[in-house]
């Protein structure tokens, strides 16, 4: 015989309930229905009185069923969370390996190249095209405050001997606050010091910026005196800043590209075109003090050169969607025989 035909056989069939059975059975039934419904509609309470007590056992029963079920749905959600943080860090965690390889691997290209180096009488010019978000006001006042892209072009020409005159040709396009005639302006200066002692372009030259990764994010960071929306952000723009200029020797270029792998939070895109649609991989990083922007290089990363670079808003402002480009570039350094 088997299992299942065992276990039928054990029924007795022949004994059916009486009907006083039945009704005290339904009674008890009800009775116990009842209780339930009460005990859930006052749940909550914080305290039994004492005439509760006798019929305690059966009000907390569902209380407890209860809460059960909301702890496993804390718990559900708390391990809800906890997966998507994880797979969050994960992801960025893949993204800053693969942007430290890339910027890795264009600093060891970089150290590999030869410099553009000008000869006697020569320039190394660095050329930018760009098209930046420019804000101003017709009238002057804060409520009148417009902002619109705006396209320029901005040349530098380094001589052969730093320390001969540097010359800087731009255009300003139609920026706010400055006039057509004076839309398009040549300085000439001696130190590269174009707009004051902080101009990048004296920086990027000078033999200050060290020529080891570690070194070079040290050197930067002692810079950081509280500016920007946080510390690594200061650190991001201030390298960045070296390597538009496309006028870093590869030694220090090396150095500072593997510098940015260094910065927390940085990441690499494939696959993003500059200004005038040259595709080279950005590296840059989100900054949640400014809801989430993303501030970006693009650099070839077979040559260690940077190409251009890009912000992207992380939420809509001035008339701009979330997600949308408000700073573009291009950049181009080549070796020319005259300056204007």
């Amino acid at each position: 015989m088997d299992e299942l035909t065992l276990f039928r056989s054990t029924r007795d069939d022949s004994r059916e309930p009486s009907a006083a059975s039945l009704a005290s059975g339904r009674t008890a039934l009800m009775a116990r229905v009842q209780g339930t419904i009460a005990a859930s509609a006052n749940l909550g309470t914080a305290a039994i009185g004492p005439a509760d007590r006798a019929n305690s056992t059966r009000d907390v029963r569902p209380r407890h069923r209860i809460r059960r079920g909301l702890t496993w749905s804390a718990i559900g959600l708390a391990a809800a969370m906890t997966a998507v943080l994880v797979a969050g860090n994960l992801s960025l965690s893949a993204q800053s390996a693969h942007a430290s390889e890339v910027l890795r691997g264009a600093a060891a290209q970089t150290t590999g190249l030869d410099n553009l180096v000008p000869g006697p009488g020569q320039y190394l010019r660095s050329s930018m095209h760009a098209n930046w978000m420019g804000c101003g006001s017709a009238d002057g006042s804060p409520e009148g405050i417009t902002c619109a892209m705006n396209e320029q072009f901005i040349d530098v020409y380094m001589p052969a001997d730093p320390d001969d005159e540097w010359v800087m040709v731009r255009d300003w396009g139609n920026m706010q606050g400055v006039t057509t005639d004076a839309s398009v302006e040549t300085i000439r200066v001696r130190d590269a010091r174009f707009y004051g002692p902080g101009s990048q372009w004296a920086q990027a030259v000078a033999d200050e910026v060290p020529t080891e990764g570690a070194a070079a994010y040290a050197w930067s960071d002692a810079q950081y005196n509280g500016g920007s929306a946080s510390r690594a952000e200061d650190n991001f723009q201030r390298i960045a800043a070296l390597l538009q200029t496309g006028l870093v020797p590869a030694a220090q270029r090396a150095a500072l590209l593997d510098a940015l792998a260094l910065i927390p939070g940085v990441t690499a895109t494939d696959g993003v075109a500059n200004l005038d649609g040259v595709e080279g991989v950005a590296i840059g990083r989100a900054e949640p003090l400014r809801a989430g922007e993303r501030q970006e290089i693009i650099i070839d990363p077979g040559t260690g050169l940077v190409i251009g670079d890009r912000t992207v808003n992380g939420l809509a402002v001035f008339g701009f969607g979330p997600h949308e480009v408000v700073e573009h570039t291009a950049i181009e350094t080549t070796v020319v025989d005259s300056a204007p």
